[in-house]
Protein backbone atom coordinates (compact mmCIF):
# COMPACT_ATOMS: atom_id res chain seq x y z
CA UNK A 1 0.00 0.00 0.00
CA UNK A 2 0.61 3.47 -0.61
CA UNK A 3 2.54 6.04 1.78
CA UNK A 4 0.27 9.14 3.14
CA UNK A 5 2.82 11.14 1.05
CA UNK A 6 2.63 9.63 -1.81
CA UNK A 7 -1.24 9.62 -1.97
CA UNK A 8 -0.61 13.54 -0.85
CA UNK A 9 1.50 14.12 -4.35
CA UNK A 10 -0.57 11.49 -6.43
CA UNK A 11 -3.84 13.26 -5.55
CA UNK A 12 -2.32 16.87 -5.38
CA UNK A 13 0.64 16.54 -7.48
CA UNK A 14 2.88 19.76 -7.58
CA UNK A 15 4.52 21.79 -10.40
CA UNK A 16 2.67 19.73 -13.17
CA UNK A 17 2.51 21.11 -16.45
CA UNK A 18 4.79 22.02 -19.31
CA UNK A 19 7.57 25.06 -19.71
CA UNK A 20 6.98 26.58 -23.14
CA UNK A 21 10.49 27.76 -23.12
CA UNK A 22 12.06 25.09 -21.31
CA UNK A 23 16.26 25.15 -21.49
CA UNK A 24 15.96 21.31 -20.96
CA UNK A 25 13.62 18.16 -21.56
CA UNK A 26 14.29 15.10 -20.22
CA UNK A 27 12.13 12.59 -21.55
CA UNK A 28 11.93 8.50 -20.03
CA UNK A 29 9.48 5.31 -20.10
CA UNK A 30 8.65 1.80 -20.67
CA UNK A 31 8.54 0.41 -24.53
CA UNK A 32 4.83 -1.27 -24.56
CA UNK A 33 3.17 -2.94 -26.97
CA UNK A 34 0.55 -5.79 -27.46
CA UNK A 35 0.38 -8.55 -30.07
CA UNK A 36 -1.33 -8.00 -33.36
CA UNK A 37 -4.30 -10.10 -33.25
CA UNK A 38 -4.99 -8.42 -29.74
CA UNK A 39 -8.87 -7.78 -29.77
CA UNK A 40 -9.91 -3.97 -28.68
CA UNK A 41 -13.20 -2.81 -28.06
CA UNK A 42 -13.57 -0.06 -31.26
CA UNK A 43 -16.73 1.85 -31.54
CA UNK A 44 -19.67 -0.75 -30.24
CA UNK A 45 -17.69 -3.56 -32.25
CA UNK A 46 -14.46 -5.54 -31.48
CA UNK A 47 -11.58 -4.92 -33.71
CA UNK A 48 -8.10 -6.41 -34.09
CA UNK A 49 -5.48 -3.48 -33.15
CA UNK A 50 -3.16 -4.04 -36.38
CA UNK A 51 -6.88 -3.24 -38.31
CA UNK A 52 -7.96 0.10 -35.90
CA UNK A 53 -6.63 3.34 -38.16
CA UNK A 54 -5.83 6.80 -36.69
CA UNK A 55 -9.46 8.30 -36.11
CA UNK A 56 -11.19 5.30 -35.02
CA UNK A 57 -12.73 5.18 -31.44
CA UNK A 58 -11.72 3.08 -28.98
CA UNK A 59 -13.27 2.68 -25.20
CA UNK A 60 -11.69 3.88 -22.65
CA UNK A 61 -11.11 3.46 -19.16
CA UNK A 62 -13.89 6.12 -17.91
CA UNK A 63 -16.07 3.94 -20.20
CA UNK A 64 -16.34 5.91 -23.22
CA UNK A 65 -14.95 6.18 -26.80
CA UNK A 66 -11.98 8.14 -27.24
CA UNK A 67 -10.65 8.93 -30.70
CA UNK A 68 -6.93 7.48 -31.91
CA UNK A 69 -4.63 9.85 -32.39
CA UNK A 70 -1.95 7.38 -33.57
CA UNK A 71 -1.23 3.97 -34.35
CA UNK A 72 2.44 2.05 -33.27
CA UNK A 73 4.01 -1.06 -34.21
CA UNK A 74 7.25 -2.29 -34.09
CA UNK A 75 9.72 -5.30 -34.39
CA UNK A 76 9.79 -7.25 -31.25
CA UNK A 77 11.71 -10.33 -29.56
CA UNK A 78 11.56 -11.01 -26.11
CA UNK A 79 9.23 -12.24 -23.36
CA UNK A 80 5.07 -11.00 -23.18
CA UNK A 81 2.89 -12.00 -20.83
CA UNK A 82 0.18 -14.13 -21.05
CA UNK A 83 -3.15 -12.25 -18.55
CA UNK A 84 -6.23 -14.27 -17.74
CA UNK A 85 -9.14 -13.71 -15.95
CA UNK A 86 -12.01 -15.76 -14.48
CA UNK A 87 -14.01 -13.63 -16.39
CA UNK A 88 -13.01 -12.18 -19.71
CA UNK A 89 -10.44 -13.56 -21.36
CA UNK A 90 -6.62 -13.83 -22.26
CA UNK A 91 -4.77 -10.34 -23.40
CA UNK A 92 -0.73 -10.63 -24.19
CA UNK A 93 1.26 -7.65 -23.52
CA UNK A 94 5.36 -6.72 -23.56
CA UNK A 95 6.67 -6.95 -19.56
CA UNK A 96 6.25 -3.10 -19.33
CA UNK A 97 2.70 -2.65 -20.64
CA UNK A 98 0.32 -0.77 -17.43
CA UNK A 99 -2.80 -2.07 -16.94
CA UNK A 100 -5.56 -0.98 -14.34
CA UNK A 101 -6.15 -3.27 -11.93
CA UNK A 102 -6.14 -3.98 -8.06
CA UNK A 103 -3.38 -5.59 -6.41
CA UNK A 104 -2.29 -6.64 -2.52
CA UNK A 105 -0.06 -9.26 -0.78
CA UNK A 106 -0.95 -12.95 -0.59
CA UNK A 107 -1.40 -11.93 3.57
CA UNK A 108 -3.42 -8.98 2.78
CA UNK A 109 -5.49 -10.75 0.12
CA UNK A 110 -6.28 -13.46 2.90
CA UNK A 111 -7.88 -11.01 5.24
CA UNK A 112 -9.21 -7.68 3.94
CA UNK A 113 -11.47 -7.48 1.23
CA UNK A 114 -10.30 -6.35 -2.55
CA UNK A 115 -12.22 -3.20 -2.09
CA UNK A 116 -10.50 -1.96 0.48
CA UNK A 117 -7.71 -0.77 -2.10
CA UNK A 118 -7.77 1.73 -4.49
CA UNK A 119 -6.82 0.78 -8.50
CA UNK A 120 -3.73 1.76 -10.18
CA UNK A 121 -2.02 1.42 -13.06
CA UNK A 122 0.28 -2.15 -12.64
CA UNK A 123 2.89 -2.98 -15.44
CA UNK A 124 2.31 -6.69 -16.57
CA UNK A 125 5.66 -8.23 -15.05
CA UNK A 126 3.90 -7.10 -11.77
CA UNK A 127 0.68 -8.69 -11.62
CA UNK A 128 0.58 -11.99 -9.80
CA UNK A 129 -2.94 -14.38 -9.81
CA UNK A 130 -5.09 -13.15 -7.60
CA UNK A 131 -4.78 -9.76 -8.29
CA UNK A 132 -7.93 -8.24 -9.64
CA UNK A 133 -8.45 -6.51 -13.58
CA UNK A 134 -10.92 -3.97 -13.95
CA UNK A 135 -13.47 -3.23 -16.77
CA UNK A 136 -15.25 -0.46 -17.73
CA UNK A 137 -18.90 -0.46 -17.73
CA UNK A 138 -19.93 1.65 -21.07
CA UNK A 139 -20.98 4.63 -20.06
CA UNK A 140 -22.71 6.76 -23.22
CA UNK A 141 -26.20 6.64 -23.49
CA UNK A 142 -27.99 8.18 -26.90
CA UNK A 143 -31.36 6.92 -27.30
CA UNK A 144 -32.91 6.44 -30.81
CA UNK A 145 -36.48 6.83 -31.64
CA UNK A 146 -37.03 5.06 -35.12
CA UNK A 147 -34.76 3.71 -37.42
CA UNK A 148 -35.60 3.77 -41.87
CA UNK A 149 -36.06 0.87 -43.82
CA UNK A 150 -33.54 2.34 -46.26
CA UNK A 151 -33.29 -1.00 -48.75
CA UNK A 152 -35.45 0.15 -51.67
CA UNK A 153 -37.72 -2.19 -53.61
CA UNK A 154 -36.19 -3.50 -56.57
CA UNK A 155 -38.62 -2.62 -59.59
CA UNK A 156 -38.58 -6.38 -60.94
CA UNK A 157 -40.00 -7.49 -57.11
CA UNK A 158 -42.82 -7.64 -57.77
CA UNK A 159 -43.72 -10.62 -54.84
CA UNK A 160 -42.33 -8.32 -52.00
CA UNK A 161 -45.23 -6.36 -49.80
CA UNK A 162 -45.21 -2.70 -49.35
CA UNK A 163 -43.29 -1.71 -45.49
CA UNK A 164 -43.37 0.88 -43.80
CA UNK A 165 -40.48 3.73 -44.23
CA UNK A 166 -39.68 3.42 -40.74
CA UNK A 167 -39.72 1.49 -37.80
CA UNK A 168 -40.26 2.51 -34.34
CA UNK A 169 -37.14 1.43 -32.19
CA UNK A 170 -39.31 0.42 -29.02
CA UNK A 171 -39.14 -2.78 -26.93
CA UNK A 172 -40.72 -4.96 -29.74
CA UNK A 173 -38.35 -4.00 -32.27
CA UNK A 174 -35.65 -4.62 -30.36
CA UNK A 175 -36.90 -8.57 -28.91
CA UNK A 176 -37.14 -9.45 -32.68
CA UNK A 177 -33.89 -8.10 -34.06
CA UNK A 178 -32.36 -10.05 -30.92
CA UNK A 179 -34.79 -12.99 -32.05
CA UNK A 180 -32.99 -12.35 -35.25
CA UNK A 181 -29.07 -12.68 -34.75
CA UNK A 182 -29.97 -15.71 -32.68
CA UNK A 183 -32.17 -17.64 -34.33
CA UNK A 184 -32.73 -15.51 -37.50
CA UNK A 185 -31.62 -16.44 -41.34
CA UNK A 186 -32.48 -15.02 -44.50
CA UNK A 187 -32.13 -15.69 -48.64
CA UNK A 188 -31.39 -12.86 -50.51
CA UNK A 189 -31.80 -12.38 -54.20
CA UNK A 190 -32.16 -9.90 -56.87
CA UNK A 191 -36.02 -9.80 -57.01
CA UNK A 192 -36.56 -13.19 -54.55
CA UNK A 193 -36.06 -13.15 -50.87
CA UNK A 194 -36.76 -15.20 -47.61
CA UNK A 195 -36.71 -13.30 -44.07
CA UNK A 196 -37.70 -15.85 -41.16
CA UNK A 197 -36.35 -17.71 -37.96
CA UNK A 198 -35.96 -21.26 -36.47
CA UNK A 199 -36.89 -22.35 -33.50
CA UNK A 200 -36.96 -25.45 -30.76
CA UNK A 201 -40.36 -27.40 -31.15
CA UNK A 202 -40.63 -26.37 -27.35
CA UNK A 203 -40.02 -22.79 -28.01
CA UNK A 204 -43.98 -22.01 -28.96
CA UNK A 205 -44.17 -19.00 -26.77
CA UNK A 206 -41.60 -17.29 -28.78
CA UNK A 207 -42.81 -17.78 -32.23
CA UNK A 208 -46.15 -16.94 -31.43
CA UNK A 209 -43.90 -13.70 -29.90
CA UNK A 210 -42.06 -13.24 -32.99
CA UNK A 211 -45.16 -13.98 -35.25
CA UNK A 212 -47.06 -10.85 -33.45
CA UNK A 213 -44.29 -8.84 -33.82
CA UNK A 214 -43.49 -9.02 -37.81
CA UNK A 215 -47.48 -8.78 -37.99
CA UNK A 216 -47.27 -5.39 -35.53
CA UNK A 217 -43.70 -3.99 -37.12
CA UNK A 218 -44.65 -5.02 -40.86
CA UNK A 219 -47.87 -6.07 -41.59
CA UNK A 220 -46.54 -9.97 -42.66
CA UNK A 221 -47.96 -12.70 -42.08
CA UNK A 222 -45.48 -16.09 -42.24
CA UNK A 223 -45.44 -19.51 -43.73
CA UNK A 224 -45.40 -21.71 -41.04
CA UNK A 225 -43.53 -25.28 -40.69
CA UNK A 226 -43.07 -28.08 -37.99
CA UNK A 227 -40.47 -30.27 -37.87
CA UNK A 228 -39.56 -33.00 -35.76
CA UNK A 229 -37.41 -30.74 -33.58
CA UNK A 230 -38.28 -27.33 -35.06
CA UNK A 231 -40.37 -25.07 -36.11
CA UNK A 232 -39.67 -22.80 -38.52
CA UNK A 233 -40.89 -19.05 -39.44
CA UNK A 234 -40.83 -17.84 -43.19
CA UNK A 235 -41.90 -14.51 -44.61
CA UNK A 236 -41.46 -14.10 -48.55
CA UNK A 237 -40.15 -10.09 -48.41
CA UNK A 238 -36.91 -9.99 -50.32
CA UNK A 239 -36.67 -6.06 -49.30
CA UNK A 240 -36.92 -7.31 -45.62
CA UNK A 241 -34.33 -10.00 -46.28
CA UNK A 242 -32.11 -7.66 -47.34
CA UNK A 243 -33.08 -4.75 -44.51
CA UNK A 244 -32.03 -7.46 -41.60
CA UNK A 245 -29.22 -8.67 -43.73
CA UNK A 246 -27.40 -5.40 -43.87
CA UNK A 247 -28.05 -4.26 -40.58
CA UNK A 248 -27.47 -7.37 -38.52
CA UNK A 249 -25.72 -9.91 -40.84
CA UNK A 250 -26.63 -12.90 -43.03
CA UNK A 251 -24.96 -15.63 -41.50
CA UNK A 252 -24.54 -17.51 -37.80
CA UNK A 253 -20.88 -16.15 -38.44
CA UNK A 254 -21.61 -12.52 -39.17
CA UNK A 255 -24.23 -11.34 -36.94
CA UNK A 256 -24.07 -8.55 -34.89
CA UNK A 257 -26.16 -5.61 -33.63
CA UNK A 258 -25.87 -1.90 -34.81
CA UNK A 259 -23.57 -0.19 -33.22
CA UNK A 260 -26.61 2.55 -32.21
CA UNK A 261 -27.93 -0.24 -30.42
CA UNK A 262 -25.24 -0.43 -28.13
CA UNK A 263 -25.49 2.96 -26.70
CA UNK A 264 -29.36 2.63 -26.28
CA UNK A 265 -31.29 3.34 -22.52
CA UNK A 266 -30.15 0.15 -20.26
CA UNK A 267 -33.72 -0.62 -20.41
CA UNK A 268 -34.35 -0.51 -23.94
CA UNK A 269 -31.42 -2.93 -24.05
CA UNK A 270 -33.25 -5.45 -21.83
CA UNK A 271 -35.14 -6.49 -24.90
CA UNK A 272 -32.08 -7.07 -26.68
CA UNK A 273 -30.92 -9.76 -24.22
CA UNK A 274 -34.39 -11.12 -24.20
CA UNK A 275 -34.64 -11.78 -27.66
CA UNK A 276 -30.95 -13.04 -28.04
CA UNK A 277 -30.77 -15.20 -25.14
CA UNK A 278 -34.29 -16.82 -25.67
CA UNK A 279 -33.27 -17.87 -29.38
CA UNK A 280 -29.42 -19.39 -28.30
CA UNK A 281 -29.21 -19.59 -24.51
CA UNK A 282 -30.72 -21.38 -21.72
CA UNK A 283 -31.32 -20.36 -17.86
CA UNK A 284 -30.91 -23.23 -15.28
CA UNK A 285 -30.79 -22.63 -11.42
CA UNK A 286 -27.56 -23.30 -11.73
CA UNK A 287 -26.14 -21.95 -14.65
CA UNK A 288 -27.56 -19.72 -17.68
CA UNK A 289 -25.57 -20.03 -21.20
CA UNK A 290 -25.20 -18.62 -24.05
CA UNK A 291 -23.57 -20.00 -27.88
CA UNK A 292 -22.87 -18.20 -30.99
CA UNK A 293 -20.16 -18.81 -33.32
CA UNK A 294 -20.31 -15.08 -34.28
CA UNK A 295 -17.13 -13.11 -32.34
CA UNK A 296 -18.76 -10.18 -33.01
CA UNK A 297 -21.83 -10.55 -31.51
CA UNK A 298 -20.71 -12.31 -28.15
CA UNK A 299 -18.78 -9.26 -27.69
CA UNK A 300 -21.51 -7.09 -28.27
CA UNK A 301 -23.78 -9.54 -25.46
CA UNK A 302 -20.83 -8.76 -22.60
CA UNK A 303 -21.16 -5.35 -23.37
CA UNK A 304 -24.64 -5.53 -22.44
CA UNK A 305 -24.58 -7.65 -19.50
CA UNK A 306 -21.74 -5.60 -18.07
CA UNK A 307 -24.40 -2.85 -18.62
CA UNK A 308 -27.33 -4.45 -16.79
CA UNK A 309 -24.25 -5.84 -13.86
CA UNK A 310 -24.62 -9.41 -14.52
CA UNK A 311 -21.65 -11.35 -13.60
CA UNK A 312 -20.84 -13.58 -16.04
CA UNK A 313 -17.83 -15.64 -17.88
CA UNK A 314 -16.82 -15.96 -21.51
CA UNK A 315 -14.78 -18.99 -23.35
CA UNK A 316 -14.19 -19.82 -26.64
CA UNK A 317 -14.66 -23.23 -28.08
CA UNK A 318 -12.34 -24.13 -30.98
CA UNK A 319 -13.76 -25.76 -34.32
CA UNK A 320 -14.24 -29.46 -34.01
CA UNK A 321 -15.14 -31.87 -36.94
CA UNK A 322 -17.91 -30.38 -38.81
CA UNK A 323 -18.58 -27.04 -36.20
CA UNK A 324 -17.26 -23.68 -36.42
CA UNK A 325 -15.49 -22.00 -33.42
CA UNK A 326 -18.60 -21.04 -31.47
CA UNK A 327 -18.31 -18.49 -27.89
CA UNK A 328 -19.82 -19.47 -25.25
CA UNK A 329 -20.79 -16.78 -22.36
CA UNK A 330 -21.97 -18.43 -18.72
CA UNK A 331 -23.85 -16.94 -16.02
CA UNK A 332 -23.10 -18.49 -12.90
CA UNK A 333 -23.63 -15.71 -10.07
CA UNK A 334 -27.10 -16.21 -7.95
CA UNK A 335 -28.11 -12.65 -8.09
CA UNK A 336 -27.03 -12.14 -11.95
CA UNK A 337 -29.06 -15.33 -12.82
CA UNK A 338 -32.30 -13.93 -10.91
CA UNK A 339 -31.30 -10.64 -13.17
CA UNK A 340 -30.97 -12.38 -16.15
CA UNK A 341 -33.83 -14.72 -15.95
CA UNK A 342 -36.41 -11.43 -14.76
CA UNK A 343 -34.99 -9.96 -18.25
CA UNK A 344 -35.61 -12.89 -20.15
CA UNK A 345 -38.98 -13.73 -18.82
CA UNK A 346 -38.55 -16.66 -17.17
CA UNK A 347 -38.90 -18.25 -13.97
CA UNK A 348 -35.87 -19.73 -12.52
CA UNK A 349 -35.73 -21.11 -8.47
CA UNK A 350 -32.56 -20.53 -6.90
CA UNK A 351 -31.62 -23.19 -4.25
CA UNK A 352 -31.48 -21.32 -0.95
CA UNK A 353 -28.06 -21.18 1.26
CA UNK A 354 -26.08 -22.12 -1.96
CA UNK A 355 -22.47 -21.45 -0.97
CA UNK A 356 -21.06 -19.18 -3.88
CA UNK A 357 -17.65 -18.93 -4.54
CA UNK A 358 -18.10 -16.29 -7.21
CA UNK A 359 -15.07 -13.17 -6.99
CA UNK A 360 -16.04 -10.72 -9.45
CA UNK A 361 -17.81 -7.74 -9.11
CA UNK A 362 -19.36 -4.66 -10.00
CA UNK A 363 -19.51 -1.07 -8.82
CA UNK A 364 -20.86 2.36 -10.79
CA UNK A 365 -17.77 1.94 -12.92
CA UNK A 366 -16.03 -0.99 -13.26
CA UNK A 367 -16.45 -5.09 -13.72
CA UNK A 368 -13.61 -6.44 -11.48
CA UNK A 369 -12.72 -9.75 -12.60
CA UNK A 370 -9.72 -12.02 -10.38
CA UNK A 371 -6.59 -12.92 -12.55
CA UNK A 372 -6.80 -16.78 -12.91
CA UNK A 373 -3.54 -17.49 -14.70
CA UNK A 374 -0.29 -15.55 -16.23
CA UNK A 375 1.89 -17.29 -18.26
CA UNK A 376 5.48 -16.12 -20.09
CA UNK A 377 6.38 -17.04 -23.46
CA UNK A 378 8.91 -16.28 -26.36
CA UNK A 379 8.05 -13.74 -28.89
CA UNK A 380 9.36 -12.60 -32.32
CA UNK A 381 7.30 -10.12 -34.49
CA UNK A 382 5.17 -7.11 -34.79
CA UNK A 383 3.58 -5.78 -31.77
CA UNK A 384 1.06 -2.59 -31.39
CA UNK A 385 0.18 0.33 -29.58
CA UNK A 386 -1.95 3.21 -29.75
CA UNK A 387 -2.09 7.14 -28.76
CA UNK A 388 -5.70 7.62 -27.56
CA UNK A 389 -6.54 11.69 -27.33
CA UNK A 390 -7.39 12.77 -23.48
CA UNK A 391 -7.92 9.19 -21.98
CA UNK A 392 -4.66 7.58 -22.55
CA UNK A 393 -6.05 3.86 -22.51
CA UNK A 394 -7.32 1.48 -24.07
CA UNK A 395 -9.51 -1.43 -23.55
CA UNK A 396 -9.09 -5.18 -24.24
CA UNK A 397 -11.24 -8.21 -24.99
CA UNK A 398 -9.92 -8.25 -20.91
CA UNK A 399 -8.44 -5.36 -19.62
CA UNK A 400 -7.54 -1.78 -19.92
CA UNK A 401 -4.47 -0.98 -21.23
CA UNK A 402 -2.55 2.57 -21.12
CA UNK A 403 -1.12 3.16 -23.86
CA UNK A 404 2.05 4.76 -22.66
CA UNK A 405 3.70 3.43 -20.02
CA UNK A 406 5.50 5.28 -17.28
CA UNK A 407 6.20 7.97 -19.64
CA UNK A 408 7.53 10.87 -17.80
CA UNK A 409 8.45 14.14 -19.33
CA UNK A 410 10.94 16.78 -17.26
CA UNK A 411 11.38 20.48 -17.95
CA UNK A 412 13.79 22.68 -16.49
CA UNK A 413 14.69 26.35 -16.35
CA UNK A 414 17.94 27.39 -15.32
CA UNK A 415 19.60 30.64 -14.07
CA UNK A 416 23.01 31.23 -12.57
CA UNK A 417 23.29 27.52 -12.66
CA UNK A 418 20.38 26.82 -10.89
CA UNK A 419 17.21 25.03 -11.63
CA UNK A 420 14.98 28.18 -11.28
CA UNK A 421 12.09 26.49 -12.56
CA UNK A 422 11.14 22.27 -12.85
CA UNK A 423 7.63 20.65 -14.06
CA UNK A 424 6.61 17.64 -15.32
CA UNK A 425 4.35 15.71 -17.60
CA UNK A 426 3.63 11.69 -16.27
CA UNK A 427 1.12 8.90 -17.85
CA UNK A 428 1.17 6.24 -15.60
CA UNK A 429 0.72 5.06 -12.12
CA UNK A 430 0.12 6.79 -9.00
CA UNK A 431 3.50 6.40 -8.36
CA UNK A 432 4.63 7.32 -11.23
CA UNK A 433 2.69 10.66 -10.53
CA UNK A 434 3.91 11.26 -7.26
CA UNK A 435 7.73 10.73 -8.11
CA UNK A 436 7.36 13.37 -10.49
CA UNK A 437 5.75 15.47 -8.41
CA UNK A 438 8.50 14.75 -5.34
CA UNK A 439 11.78 14.82 -7.65
CA UNK A 440 10.73 18.79 -8.93
CA UNK A 441 9.93 19.51 -5.31
CA UNK A 442 13.57 17.72 -4.39
CA UNK A 443 15.39 19.59 -7.48
CA UNK A 444 13.78 22.89 -7.97
CA UNK A 445 16.24 25.65 -6.07
CA UNK A 446 19.21 23.16 -6.50
CA UNK A 447 22.66 23.91 -9.06
CA UNK A 448 23.20 21.59 -11.62
CA UNK A 449 25.77 19.81 -9.60
CA UNK A 450 23.38 19.08 -6.80
CA UNK A 451 20.63 18.18 -8.96
CA UNK A 452 22.40 15.69 -10.25
CA UNK A 453 23.09 13.87 -7.28
CA UNK A 454 19.54 13.21 -6.76
CA UNK A 455 18.86 9.56 -6.33
CA UNK A 456 16.56 7.46 -6.62
CA UNK A 457 16.70 6.64 -3.16
CA UNK A 458 16.19 10.39 -2.28
CA UNK A 459 12.94 10.30 -4.23
CA UNK A 460 11.27 7.12 -2.23
CA UNK A 461 12.53 8.43 0.93
CA UNK A 462 11.28 12.06 0.57
CA UNK A 463 7.69 10.11 -0.45
CA UNK A 464 7.83 7.79 2.99
CA UNK A 465 8.75 4.58 1.17
CA UNK A 466 7.48 3.12 -2.38
CA UNK A 467 6.41 -0.38 -2.35
CA UNK A 468 9.18 -2.59 -3.71
CA UNK A 469 7.26 -3.14 -6.76
CA UNK A 470 6.88 0.33 -7.78
CA UNK A 471 10.71 1.22 -6.90
CA UNK A 472 11.10 1.03 -10.53
CA UNK A 473 9.52 4.59 -10.91
CA UNK A 474 11.57 6.88 -8.78
CA UNK A 475 14.37 5.69 -10.52
CA UNK A 476 12.14 6.77 -14.07
CA UNK A 477 12.13 9.97 -12.02
CA UNK A 478 15.53 10.00 -11.12
CA UNK A 479 16.66 9.48 -14.73
CA UNK A 480 13.89 12.17 -16.51
CA UNK A 481 15.36 14.51 -14.21
CA UNK A 482 19.06 13.32 -15.15
CA UNK A 483 18.13 13.64 -18.91
CA UNK A 484 16.74 17.14 -18.75
CA UNK A 485 19.61 17.87 -17.28
CA UNK A 486 21.73 16.50 -20.08
CA UNK A 487 19.86 18.06 -22.52
CA UNK A 488 20.43 21.57 -21.21
CA UNK A 489 24.33 20.56 -21.02
CA UNK A 490 24.15 19.82 -24.73
CA UNK A 491 22.31 22.72 -25.54
CA UNK A 492 24.63 24.75 -23.74
CA UNK A 493 27.85 23.34 -25.41
CA UNK A 494 26.46 23.48 -28.89
CA UNK A 495 25.99 27.60 -28.37
CA UNK A 496 29.53 27.86 -27.16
Amino acid sequence: MYSQKVMEHFKNPRNMGEIPDADGVGTVGNPICVLPITLVQKNNHISEIQSIVQGEGVLSHDGRYHQVLSVYKNDYEGTVYAIRTHNLGCTVTTPKHNILALKMSKVLRKYLRYRCFMPDWYAAEELRKGDVILYPVPDETADVESMDLDVVKLNWDFRSKELPRSVKVDHGFLRLVGYYVAEGYVRTSKCKGTFGFVFGSSEEDYVKDAERLVERIFRLTPSLKHFHNSIILSYYSARLARFFAHHFGDKATRKHLEGWMMRLPVDKQKSLIAGMWRGDGYIKPDVAKYVTTSIELAHQLRLLLIRQGIIFSSLTIPPKGIHKQSYSIYVKDDDSIKKLAKIVGVSVRIPEKRKNHHKSWFDGNYFYSPISKIETVHYSGLVYNLEVKDSHSFVSESCILHNCGDMMKIFIKVKDNRLEDVKFKTFGCGAAIATSSMITELAKGKTIDEALKITRGDVADALEGLPPIKMHCSNLAADGLRAAIEDYLRKKEASN
